[in-house]
């Protein structure tokens, strides 16, 4: 009688786990259906937008990230692994879906179109500005592209390797963007894939159901993803001690965009050493692939201008778009100033946190990402470093922050996924609301209307404080 006892309490138990894992699965199911519909519907608006487009790209994205969190809280809530497999799958649908669409709020993309044809056919476009060609024939199929580039008196404002990813989208296809939104969705997913060797658990579900990410990289084509790629395959290596191509990896991602570079003090003090002379060996192999690769691209394109373009330099002295510390900083002080000041402050961080790194225990550093991390699902990486915040304050010592630039934030928070970092990920669509993106008084070209930034601030930080509050009173509960 007691083995029957015995017998049948196991079968209640085996039952009940088998009806949590079907619950898991539809919520899971339902989630990835409402958020496929819901970026489908963003699509649908790439193709026809009006002055509500944003309105509508808001309220789905709200959609969609709403069942991003109602998935991850079942998940969390019965202590379930979402399937790797589950989430590599739809993040590729989704990144399909977004080949139905097109690049939307954004008009940089004729940019990439040109640059791809200048790489391909004059090996430098960094040469000529397009107004040069205004008076010159070119290709059918570029005139109009020419004719909407804008600050077309400015040759390009993209690293070298950018420019050869945007030829080889002309060999794809020339004066078409689908190749690029290709390419960009692709080297997202080779993201995800090593967030997951460096121990991404079920955050991973946040970076691949985003929409801020879905709508930048894979319907925008912005190319900033590559550069994000080559960190994060930098990050990879070197915690598997392959230090030169580590080196040449953060080389590329730099000759994609200069932010990479901000990568670089931590990938150093993130050496694993045994002694400060075994430390100086593996820095000068890992920099010896990074000015290699920086060798070469100089010595393909043959002049050093590459690495200043003007469009950079015509960016950093004037632009001001979404910089809150700026406005606020702009009562007081000369906008140059003011870019000292920051960015003058952001260098003493970095270098205060490389010293500490540095003289922290040797044995610190470069867990193996499968057997050092975590065994917590939802947290985090023993590979990485906090990148969240170096971005994070980077961002708030520029003039200008694009939406885009927050994407350089959230693989970092896939890794240490906090609710501070996916709140910005939300309310930073908000800064589309400009130019005839939306029938509202005010929304001129390029300048943000001051209530905008006041909504999309207090929201990053209101936000983020009430999610905190509530998980704090619960933990105090718990523990009672």
């Amino acid at each position: 009688m007691v083995q029957q006892r015995q017998y049948g309490f196991s079968s209640l138990k085996l039952n009940l786990c088998s009806f949590y894992r079907i619950r898991q699965k539809n919520v899971l199911f339902a989630s990835s259906l409402v958020v496929a519909l819901l970026w489908l519907v963003i699509c649908h608006i790439s193709r026809q937008p009006g002055p509500h487009a944003l309105v509508g790209v808001l309220l789905c994205a709200s959609g969609m990230l709403f069942c991003t969190l109602a998935a991850l809280a079942h998940a969390h809530k019965n202590c379930e692994k979402i399937p790797l497999t589950w989430i590599f799958a739809t993040a590729v649908a989704l990144r399909l879906l977004s080949m139905t669409g097109e690049p939307l709020f954004e008009d940089d993309f004729y940019r990439y179109l040109w640059d791809g044809y200048q790489t391909a056919t004059t090996g430098n476009p960094y040469s000529k500005p397009p107004s040069d060609y205004f008076d010159v024939d070119v290709p059918v199929e570029f005139e109009e592209i020419l004719s909407l580039i804008n600050y077309p008196e400015i040759a390009t404002v993209y690293g070298p390797v950018t420019e050869w990813i945007f030829a080889l989208a002309y060999w794809i296809q020339s004066a078409d963007v689908r190749p690029l939104q290709l390419l960009a969705g692709f080297a997202d997913l080779l993201i995800m894939l090593l967030l997951w060797r460096l121990g991404a658990g079920n955050a991973l579900l946040l970076y691949a159901w985003s929409p801020l990410l879905l709508k930048e990289f894979s319907l925008t084509a912005h190319p900033d993803v590559f550069a994000i790629l080559f960190v994060f395959m930098s990050i990879y290596l070197l915690s598997r001690r392959m230090l030169f191509f580590a080196g040449t990896c953060l080389g590329l991602a730099f000759a994609c965009k200069v932010f990479a570079i901000l990568v670089l003090p931590f990938l150093v003090s993130g050496i694993r050493r045994d002694s400060w002379s075994d430390w100086f060996k593996q820095v000068a192999i890992a920099g010896a692939g990074f000015l290699l690769t920086l060798s070469a691209v100089t010595f393909w394109y043959g002049t050093f201008t590459i690495w200043v373009p003007e469009g950079l330099c015509a960016m950093a002295d004037s632009w001001l778009f979404n910089a809150p510390v700026y406005l606020i900083l702009l009562n007081v002080f000369q906008f140059q100033s003011i870019k000292l000041i920051l960015l003058g402050l952001f260098a003493g961080y970095l270098l205060l946190v490389f010293v500490r790194r540095l003289t922290r225990s040797a044995d610190r550093c470069s867990a193996d990402p499968e057997t050092g991390g975590s065994t917590d699902w939802w947290v985090q990486s023993a590979a990485a470093f906090r990148g969240d915040w170096v971005f994070m304050l980077f961002l708030l010592s520029l003039p200008v922050i694009n939406p885009w630039y927050v994407a350089w934030i959230l693989p970092f928070a896939t890794l240490f996924p906090r609710w501070w970092s996916w709140t910005a990920s939300a309310v930073v669509l908000m800064s589309y609301w400009y130019g005839s993106y939306v029938a509202a008084t005010g929304a001129t070209a390029l300048q943000l209307p001051l209530p905008v930034i006041v909504v999309e601030y207090s929201l990053a930080i209101t936000i983020p404080f009430i999610a905190w509050t509530i998980s704090r009173s619960a933990r105090q509960r718990t523990n009672c």
